[in-house]
C-alpha cells in the first residue's frame, strides 16, 4: 500500500519506526543519487557511532553481597604466644561490606548519512544528512552532531541536512532568525554551498504538499545533482510496509496545530482510513 499522505507522515515520526525509517531513507537517497554523479565521484553510506554504558547515571541497580562477612572470633593467647610480639593473621581481620555495582551492558547507537567524495583527489565533497530526534534533543547525540555540523562549515564541506522532525530543537545550519519571514513549517532541508558560506537554500516542508525536488551540490565547477525526496519517501514507505503497523484512527505522537490536526482528520477521512462523520 503507498503512502496515504501526499508527502511526509508524521505517524513515522513515532520512536517504534524511527530507526527503521531512517536506515531505508539513507540507503534509498544514496540509490537515487548514485547513478546520476559524475565518475569523479564516490558516494558512500558512512555512520556515526556512539557507546552509552547502562546504568551511566543514577538510578543504578545495586546489589549487595549473598555472603556477608563475619568476623572471626581469635582464640585465647596462650601465655607463650603472649610474650612474643602480635602478628595478626588474615583469618582474624572483619572486612567490610561492599557495595557491588553491576553494569548492565553498552549500547553502541549508531546514526547513517551520506558522502560524496572527489575520488580524484581524495577529498570530502559533501554530507547529506536526515536528523533524528536524538540530534534534536540535549544529549550526547546532539552535542556530536553540532560538532560534526561545525566541522563542515569550517572546512567548506557543502552540507544537506533534511529535517522531517516536528519535535525537538532548531538543529540545521541555517540559523532560526534567518527563517522567521517563513509561513510555519513542519519539517525544513537546508543546503549550504562550501563556497557560498553566507547563503542557505531552504526548503519548507508541510503536510499538504509533497516532499521537495533538492539540489545536491558537488564542486563549484560541477553542476548539482538533484534527489527527489518524495520518491524516496515513498519507496521507504513502501518497502517498510508501515501500513500494517499504523492505525491511521489514532492521532500521531507528534503534537501539530489546529490547522494541520483538521487538514489530518479530512485527509484520511477522505483516505478512508478513518470513518467519517466523527
Amino acid at each position: 500500500m503507498p503512502t496515504p499522505f501526499p508527502g511526509f507522515d508524521p505517524y513515522l515520526e513515532d520512536e517504534r519506526f524511527w530507526h527503521d525509517f531512517h536506515e531505508r531513507f539513507i540507503t534509498y537517497a544514496a540509490e537515487a543519487l548514485a547513478p546520476r554523479l559524475p565518475p569523479r565521484y564516490r558516494l558512500r553510506i558512512d555512520e556515526r557511532s556512539l557507546v552509552t554504558t547502562f546504568p551511566s547515571s543514577p538510578p543504578q541497580r545495586v546489589f549487595h553481597s549473598d555472603i556477608a562477612p563475619t568476623e572471626r572470633t581469635a582464640p585465647v593467647p596462650s601465655s607463650a604466644a603472649t610474650a612474643t610480639a602480635a602478628v595478626q593473621t588474615e583469618t582474624e581481620i572483619a572486612f567490610d561490606e561492599p557495595v557491588i555495582v553491576e553494569l548492565f551492558s553498552e549500547l553502541v547507537q549508531r546514526q547513517s548519512f551520506i558522502k560524496i567524495v572527489d575520488r580524484t583527489k581524495e577529498r570530502l565533497v559533501t554530507i547529506i544528512e536526515l536528523l533524528s530526534p536524538s540530534n534534536k534533543r540535549t544529549g550526547e547525540w546532539r552535542t556530536a552532531y553540532l560538532q560534526k555540523q561545525l566541522s563542515c562549515l569550517e572546512a567548506g564541506v557543502n552540507l544537506v541536512e533534511v529535517d522531517l522532525l516536528r519535535q525537538g530543537e532548531h538543529t540545521v545550519a541555517v540559523p532560526a532568525y534567518a527563517l522567521s519571514s517563513l509561513q510555519l513549517f513542519y519539517g525544513i532541508v537546508s543546503v549550504w554551498r562550501g563556497h557560498l558560506p553566507r547563503r542557505f537554500e531552504v526548503y519548507p516542508i508541510t503536510l499538504p504538499k509533497r516532499l521537495p525536488r533538492i539540489a545536491i551540490p558537488l564542486l563549484p565547477e560541477d553542476k548539482d545533482v538533484g534527489l527527489d525526496l518524495q520518491w524516496v519517501f515513498d519507496r521507504c514507505y513502501d518497502v517498510g510496509r508501515y501500513n500494517l503497523d499504523i492505525d491511521y484512527t489514532q492521532p500521531p505522537s507528534v503534537p501539530l496545530t489546529d490547522e494541520e490536526q483538521k487538514w489530518l482528520d479530512d485527509w484520511l477521512k477522505e483516505k478512508g482510513l478513518r470513518p467519517k462523520g466523527k
